[in-house]
């Protein structure tokens, strides 16, 4: 048993790895591109267009450019490879901000938040380098001092370059998360990326405003410490006015050049995301009968719906599940097949057993997550007379038991329910999937496999129904109501549809033979708004 787990584990990591690697080798090829198109308009001559395409041109085909773009090729794909892990791994649960704030000061993190860093740095330096401005370069001779001097608009843009990768990682590392969005329409990868792209410029010229105009002020308040700091130990003199004077700082191509730097770091992150979102989504057909997995066999769709520690893998296991059952006729025979010799429905138990665990076990989220939620405010139940004394002693004691109580926050709350939802797309895909599978089974199903379980799943659904109608409630009456999260509100009420049209589906189908299920009288009572079509 080990060993066909440790099986399914190598092959599950063998097919993830190489998408992963497509998309970074698509993110370099996609930099390249960009940092092409910024040469190309950095180098601008209106009045002589031959020149300027070939001056672009001899840059670009340069072999200090290819030098150049091979050392930031190599911290692009060592970011890629460490951030993968992002993706491929479960998300770890963070009770409050603080525990979030600490989970930034992992391994794992600070090894991506140095990359983050050290990419921005090279980011700066290379189109600084390869780009013919006055910035070009960070020492030069000293025209009326002896020696060298430094190139504070050079030195300037490099801190700011580390600057930038400070200031996205700490925003990606607490505010941003690394959930992998589905096509709700099934579209190819070169339309996800056409798409993304389009609303990804269009944002990230207005993301790199506020880091650019952070800097600038720092820099206004702290740059002597910076110059001191690096031309000291090298012995560099200034020659012009310093930088942190606002009357320098306030350079219009200075400022664009950092806007320009903040702007391509953006555009690096997005679009790393963006390749990470279209080759991982990518719909995988998957083998339905389970068979003796060896080196060269693949994963089959069973493997796949129970892989917990690859969630993006089980997400492509549901979505098989789910096109199968709603356009895959061929396939879902193989379902509503017997095993020979012995004639057991094993494909259907496989698939049916992992898909009502993944729904109860969300159900029991929710359930969690709104029984740990407490009304605040002290109720009072005794209404015999006392006196003053003993009123201020309770109250006293029942403070000071409130200050050594945990008791959650609405912060927590809202935490532990959007850990929860982590697999609410995963549950839409299992609910409309096994709904389908059951009502196309009274035309498919020859041997009446999917009639057994038909009573079980229609309890489960009922169960995350009331899981979802207990959430809305509670967050009616509780004082302070969930924050404005688009992605959590639009989650739950893209939950509560699919449950709801599930159950419509199987109740519309098997209406006339709901005395045949042997349902229980609460169940049946339970129904009775979906029958009438009232709910």
């Amino acid at each position: 048993m080990d060993k066909t787990a440790d099986i399914v584990k190598a092959k599950c990591k063998e097919l993830l790895v190489k998408r992963m690697f497509l998309a970074v080798a698509a993110s370099i090829i996609v930099h390249f591109i960009l940092m092409s198109g910024v040469i190309l308009v950095t180098n601008l001559k209106i009045t002589h267009p031959v020149e300027w395409i070939q001056d672009t041109w001899n840059v670009i085909t340069c072999l200090r450019m290819w030098t150049y773009f091979l050392v930031f090729s190599m911290v692009i794909f060592l970011q890629g490879i460490i951030c993968s892990k992002d993706y491929i791994n479960p998300i770890s649960y963070a009770s409050s901000r603080f525990v979030k704030f600490c989970h930034i000061f992992t391994m794992h993190n600070l090894l991506v938040g140095s990359l983050f860093i050290l990419l921005g740095g090279i980011l700066a330096w290379l189109h600084l380098s390869v780009e013919d401005s006055r910035f070009s370069s960070l020492i030069k001779n000293c025209e009326t001092l002896q020696g060298y001097c430094l190139v504070e608009e050079h030195y300037f843009l490099l801190l700011e370059g580390f600057w930038i990768g400070f200031y996205f990682f700490t925003n990606f590392s607490y505010l941003d998360s690394r959930n992998l969005q589905f096509c709700i329409i099934p579209r190819s990868k070169l339309s996800q990326v056409k798409r993304g792209i389009q609303i990804m410029i269009t944002n990230t010229l207005l993301d790199a405003v506020w880091p650019t105009i952070y800097f600038l002020g720092f820099y206004s308040a702290f740059g002597n410490y910076c110059r001191s700091f690096f031309t000291s130990p090298f012995s560099l003199s200034i020659e012009d006015i310093p930088l942190d004077k606002i009357s320098r700082l306030l350079s219009l191509s200075l400022i664009f050049y950092a806007w320009l730097h903040a702007v391509l770091f953006v555009l690096i992150i997005q679009s790393m995301h963006l390749f990470f979102q279209a080759y991982l989504t990518e719909w995988i057909p998957f083998v339905i009968e389970k068979i003796e997995l060896t080196e060269k066999s693949k994963i089959s769709l069973a493997d796949a719906l129970g892989m917990e520690k690859f969630p993006i893998l089980r997400q492509l296991g549901y979505l098989d599940l789910v096109t199968i059952a709603q356009k895959d006729k061929t396939r879902r025979s193989i379902l509503f097949t017997l095993s020979q010799p012995g004639g057991h429905p094993y494909n259907w138990n496989n698939i049916i057993e992992k898909s009502l665990s993944l729904i109860k076990k969300f159900s029991e989220g929710l359930n969690s997550a709104c029984s740990n939620q407490k009304e605040e405010n002290p109720k009072l139940t005794n209404t015999v007379p006392i006196s003053c004394a003993q009123t201020s002693d309770k109250l006293y004691n029942y403070h000071m038991r409130n200050l050594v109580s945990a008791t959650p926050t609405i912060e927590q709350f809202e935490n532990k329910l959007r850990h929860a939802i982590n697999d609410a797309q995963t549950v839409i895909w299992a609910a409309d999937a096994i709904s389908t599978l059951a009502t196309v089974s009274l035309n498919e199903d020859p041997y009446g496999i999917v009639q057994k379980d038909l009573p079980e799943i229609i309890e489960v659904l009922l169960n995350v129904k009331q899981s979802l109608d207990k959430l809305q409630k509670l967050n009616i009456s509780i004082r302070k109501p969930m924050s404005d999260d688009k992605f959590l509100k639009q989650t739950l009420t893209a939950l509560r549809s699919a449950v709801r049209r599930s159950l419509y589906r199987i109740v519309s189908h098997f209406k006339n033979y709901i005395d045949d299920l042997a349902l229980s009288p609460l169940t049946v009572d339970h129904l009775q708004p979906f029958f009438t079509y009232r709910e």
